[in-house]
C-alpha cells in the first residue's frame, strides 16, 4: 500500500487557485481549478484553460529529449544537467529530464481525464468543444510519452509502450500497454475528439484541424499511408491555413502564434507573463546569446550546417547566426579525421580562396555544386574535406559558433518562444512522405518542391524524377522533413521510424570521454529512454526498458 500511494502521487493534478476576475481571452490558459468545481461551468472552463498551463512546464523536457537526442544540435562542452546525457547517448536511470517529463506528462493526462470525466457524466453535449479539447490533450502527451519510452511502432506492436492513464482514480497505477494499444487509444481519442468541436478558436488550442495533423503523423509513424496522406490533405484543403511567405518564413517564431496563418496547434507563452529572468533558464537560452541573454551553448551540427548551406538563397540560413568576431578575416572551416573543428585563413582570388600550408600558397579544391557555385575542398592526410566559408567566428572549446533562432525572440523579447506543435509545412512533407512510400513519386515530389519554393530556393533547386542524383524520392523527403522541421520536435523520431541509423560522427562534446558513441543503430537499446527508476521502484510489476 505504501508503495502504491506513492505512485498515486505523480498522478494527482497539481491544481493552480483561481485568479479572481480572470478572463479566458486575455490570458488563454493560466488557470486550473480545484476538483470540487468540475460540476460548475466556470470550473470546467478553468480545468480546461490549466491543463494548457501545465504544458508550459513540460515543453523544456520535451524539446530536450526529441531534438538533443537527434543529429541537428552539437553541444560545445559539458554540463551537469542531465541534458547532457540525452545528448550523449548515455542513459541514465534516474535521469532528471526524463523523469520529470514523465511526471508532468501524467499531470496533463490526468487533468485532461477529470474534465473527460465530468463532462461525460453530464450526458450533455453542451461541453463538447471542451471534452474535445481534452481528448486531444491527452492522445498529443500519451503520443509524445511514448516516442520516447517505446520503440517506434513499425518495429512492434507489441513492443512496451508507456501505461495509459485513461481515468481519474487516485488509486489507479496502471502498468505499461504495448506500443500497438497505445497508437490504438491515441488514434480512438483523436478520431473522437474532431467529431466534438463546436467552436472555432485561435491556434493556440486543440482544434479539429489539429487532430487531423496529429493522426496524418500518426499513421505515418505507423506505415498507414493512404490514411497519412488523407489526413494530411484534410488540413492542407481546410482553407484555414497558409504556408507563411518566403520573406516571412526566417522570422516565423518572432510573430504572436495567433497571428501566424501557418501554425496550426502551438503551446502559447506570453509576453512578460511566461518570461522571467530576461529569458534565462528557456530552450532558446541554451541556443543563443540575445540583448545581452542567454548561454549560447549549443550550436547547429555540422550536417546540418551543410546540407543548410547548399542553397544560399534558402532563407532557412536565417534561422542559424554565425556569431562573426572579426568582419575581415575569412575562415576555410573544416571537420578533422578525429571529428573535431579545424579551421584555415584564407583570401579570396576570382571562384577560389587560397591559404598558407608549410611556408607555401595552397588553392581550395573545387567542383561545381550544380547551380551555378562550388563547394569548397581542403586534403587532409589524402582525404577531401568539405570546407564552409565563413568570417571569422567566435570560438567556444573549439567549436565556432552558429546560434539557433529558431526558439528565441517572439513579440521581441530575446527568448520568449511558443513552440509549435503542428504547421502546415509539416503536413506538405507528411503528405509527400506518405505518397513517396505509396510510389506516387512525382506527386510527392510536387509538395517538397512547394517547401523548397517557399524557403527561396531558385527553380534549378527543384526537384523532377529526372534530377534526384542517385538519391531515392523518400531520401529527397526526408532530407526536406530534416531542412524544414529542424528544432521542433521531430529529427530523432524521423530518423529511428524510417529504420535509419543515427550518425554522430560531427563536432560536439559527445565526443569527449573514452567510449564516444559515434552511431546510434535504430535497434539500440539506447534508443529508447528508461522508464524513470523512481517511478520504477514505487511502482510494483512496472517494467524497465533493457
Amino acid at each position: 500500500m505504501r508503495k502504491a500511494k506513492k505512485y498515486n502521487g505523480l498522478f494527482v493534478l497539481l491544481f493552480l487557485s483561481i485568479i479572481s476576475g480572470c478572463s479566458v481571452d486575455e490570458a488563454p490558459y493560466d488557470q486550473a481549478v480545484a476538483d470540487d468545481l468540475l460540476n460548475t461551468q466556470t470550473g470546467l472552463e478553468a480545468a480546461t484553460a490549466g491543463n494548457y498551463e501545465m504544458m508550459k512546464a513540460w515543453v523544456p523536457d520535451w524539446h530536450i529529449l526529441h531534438e538533443f537526442a537527434g543529429d541537428n544540435v552539437s553541444v560545445s562542452g559539458t554540463t551537469t544537467d542531465n541534458l547532457f546525457y540525452v545528448y550523449t547517448y548515455q542513459r541514465l536511470p534516474n535521469n532528471a529530464r526524463a523523469t520529470s517529463y514523465w511526471t508532468n506528462s501524467y499531470k496533463i493526462i490526468v487533468g485532461a481525464n477529470k474534465v473527460i470525466d465530468a463532462v461525460e457524466k453530464q450526458e450533455s453535449t453542451t461541453n463538447n468543444q471542451l471534452l474535445a479539447e481534452n481528448y486531444y490533450l491527452r492522445a498529443f502527451i500519451h503520443f509524445q510519452l511514448v516516442d520516447i519510452f517505446g520503440r517506434p511502432y513499425n518495429q512492434g506492436r507489441d513492443n512496451l509502450g508507456v501505461p495509459l492513464k485513461l481515468d481519474t482514480d487516485a488509486f489507479s497505477h496502471p502498468n505499461r500497454s504495448t506500443v500497438g494499444e497505445v497508437y490504438d487509444q491515441i488514434e480512438n481519442d483523436l478520431l473522437k475528439a474532431a467529431d466534438l468541436f463546436t467552436v472555432e478558436k485561435e491556434n493556440v488550442f486543440a482544434s479539429k484541424e489539429a487532430c487531423w495533423a496529429l493522426l496524418s503523423r500518426l499513421y505515418l509513424y505507423e506505415d498507414v499511408y493512404d490514411k497519412a496522406r488523407d489526413y494530411a490533405d484534410r488540413v492542407i484543403t481546410s482553407g484555414k491555413y497558409n504556408l507563411l511567405a518566403t520573406e516571412e518564413l526566417s522570422g516565423y517564431t518572432t510573430l504572436q502564434p495567433e497571428r501566424n496563418k501557418e501554425t496550426i496547434f502551438a503551446i502559447k507563452f506570453k509576453p512578460n507573463i511566461d518570461y522571467a529572468d530576461n529569458g534565462w533558464g528557456t530552450i532558446g537560452s541554451l541556443y543563443a546569446t540575445i540583448l545581452g541573454s542567454g548561454w549560447g551553448e549549443m550550436y547547429a551540427s555540422r550536417p546540418y550546417l551543410e546540407l543548410l548551406r547548399e542553397y544560399p538563397e534558402d532563407v532557412r540560413n536565417g534561422f542559424i547566426e554565425p556569431v562573426v568576431e572579426n568582419e575581415s578575416v575569412l575562415w576555410a572551416i573544416y571537420v578533422d579525421d578525429q571529428s573535431m573543428y579545424r579551421w584555415k585563413t584564407v583570401t579570396k582570388q576570382g571562384d577560389d580562396y587560397l591559404y598558407m600550408e608549410n611556408g607555401n600558397q595552397t588553392t581550395l579544391d573545387k567542383t561545381p555544386d550544380g547551380h551555378g557555385g562550388y563547394h569548397y575542398f581542403i586534403s587532409i592526410n589524402g582525404q577531401a574535406r568539405r570546407v564552409l566559408i565563413e568570417k571569422q567566428l567566435a570560438v567556444r572549446n573549439g567549436f565556432p559558433k552558429y546560434y539557433i533562432l529558431k526558439c528565441s525572440g517572439q513579440e521581441g523579447q530575446a527568448h520568449l518562444w511558443s513552440p509549435v506543435v503542428s504547421r502546415l509545412a509539416e503536413m506538405y512533407l507528411n503528405r509527400a512522405e506518405a505518397n513517396a512510400k505509396l510510389g506516387n513519386d512525382a506527386k510527392a515530389l510536387e509538395d517538397v518542391n512547394i517547401i523548397r519554393t517557399r524557403a527561396g530556393i531558385p527553380a534549378a533547386g527543384l526537384y523532377n524524377t529526372g534530377n534526384l542524383q542517385n538519391k531515392s524520392v523518400l531520401a529527397v523527403v526526408l532530407q526536406e522533413r530534416r531542412l524544414e522541421l529542424a528544432y521542433e520536435g521531430h529529427r530523432k523520431m524521423d530518423v529511428f521510424r524510417t529504420k535509419q541509423n543515427l550518425s554522430r560522427h560531427f563536432p560536439g562534446a559527445h565526443l569527449l570521454g573514452s567510449n564516444p558513441i559515434m552511431e546510434v543503430n535504430y535497434q539500440d537499446k539506447a534508443a529508447v529512454e528508461y522508464i524513470p527508476e523512481s517511478q520504477i521502484l514505487l511502482q510494483e510489476g512496472l517494467t524497465q526498458n533493457p
